[in-house]
């Protein structure tokens, strides 16, 4: 999975600022950038200036540049769009191809020679633009696509249209972008955020990013041009295709850390109804080791439980509840998730890779 931040060129961010930023995020695991060059508050004057500065320190971090472009853009960068020779000399590695772009024109450019990506918009995609893409041959290896942010407030989409997109795209194997807010650095002129999702305008970064993970996004990238030091941070510290869920231990033994600092579980292909069961658990016990009963409680919604030795053959296997169950003496709660992560719960299906981040409590 990528992570990339958005630069915006010609506004109120200065160049320092916006390299500063650069750094930080390649420093926590961020590998490209995202950028417009047809935002109308822009002052291109200034806009290549600054580019060539950001893309020589991106050539320099190994990040790769996506150019969000339409073809008004073409005139401000000064180049014909049939110019691909200029586009990669620019140090572009993706081309977005926002709106006003033909399927034949799309089609052609993914297969151009000079190995830059084709970027479709992912919000708008429907069945009539794939009928009519594929009577160019389009070469679906060099296309991918990414969602929109959406800068007014309730005019992101929802989950269930961002899934239905989705699923369309995989049909034709493209990866897929998101974009997340943040929630101190918001980008003018009207400042309440770049998601794509109307849900996240006002989630924090970290909760949305997992979020986007849990619905099987490849990218994400910070829609705002300046997010803070944590923000960053936190995102940057997500595993890659695993969701994070936060837990508050109820038992801290040598064991518990074990079954809690493993990288990640996999829910088994024949899921449970009353629990998520992690296929990897019982493998975790050392040879002889026994797991004696303890907090042998009522097990809430979102609690994470071992079998103890009561549980003979099953002894050592994680649990996670996802509807409220008795006490059991054959089961040991040693947590439970933290009641702003269950509903990612709900996203953990057949074979759904996921983690823990202890909170202390």
């Amino acid at each position: 999975m990528g992570k990339g931040i958005s630069v915006f060129l010609g506004m109120e961010y200065s160049l320092d600022s916006i390299l500063n930023n650069i750094k930080l995020s390649k420093e926590n695991g961020f590998d490209r950038i995202f950028t417009s060059f047809h935002i109308p508050e822009a002052n291109y004057d200034i806009v290549l200036e600054q580019f060539g500065e950001v893309s020589k320190l991106a050539n320099k971090l190994n990040m790769k540049i996506v150019a969000d472009i339409s073809p008004n853009a073409y005139k401000f960068l000064k180049i014909d769009k049939d110019d691909l020779a200029r586009v990669r000399d620019l140090g572009i590695d993706v081309l977005r191809l926002d709106f006003g772009y033909s399927e034949k024109f799309i089609a052609d450019l993914s297969r151009n020679k000079f190995g830059f990506k084709v970027e479709i918009n992912a919000s708008t995609v429907t069945e009539r633009f794939f009928d009519e893409l594929e009577k160019y041959t389009p070469n679906y290896r060099n296309i991918q696509a990414c969602h929109n942010y959406y800068p007014r407030k309730n005019t992101g989409i929802s989950e269930t249209l961002f899934i239905r997109k989705n699923q369309l795209l995989r049909k034709y194997g493209i990866k897929i972008s998101a974009f997340i807010p943040s929630l101190s650095g918001k980008r003018g002129p009207i400042y309440e955020g770049l998601p794509t999702l109307e849900a996240h305008r006002y989630l924090d970064p970290y909760t949305s990013a997992r979020h986007l993970i849990a619905l099987g996004v490849d990218d994400i990238f910070f829609g705002d041009g300046s997010p803070s030091k944590n923000e960053i941070v936190s995102v940057g510290a997500i595993k890659d295709g695993c969701i994070e869920l936060r837990v508050a231990l109820s038992a801290k033994s040598y064991i518990t850390k074990r079954y809690m600092e493993f990288p990640c579980y996999t829910n088994r292909a024949d899921c449970a109804e009353d629990v998520i069961r992690a296929v990897e658990s019982r493998s975790l016990l050392i040879s002889d080791e026994v797991i004696q009963a303890d907090n042998c409680v009522n097990r809430e919604i979102g609690s994470v439980t071992l079998d103890n030795e009561g549980y003979m053959r099953y002894m050592g296997e994680l649990q996670i509840t996802i509807k409220a169950l008795p006490e059991d003496d054959r089961v040991n709660v040693i947590g439970k998730v933290l009641e702003e992560d269950l509903f990612l719960l709900d996203y953990i299906n057949e074979e759904t890779r996921f983690y823990f981040k202890t909170i202390n409590n």
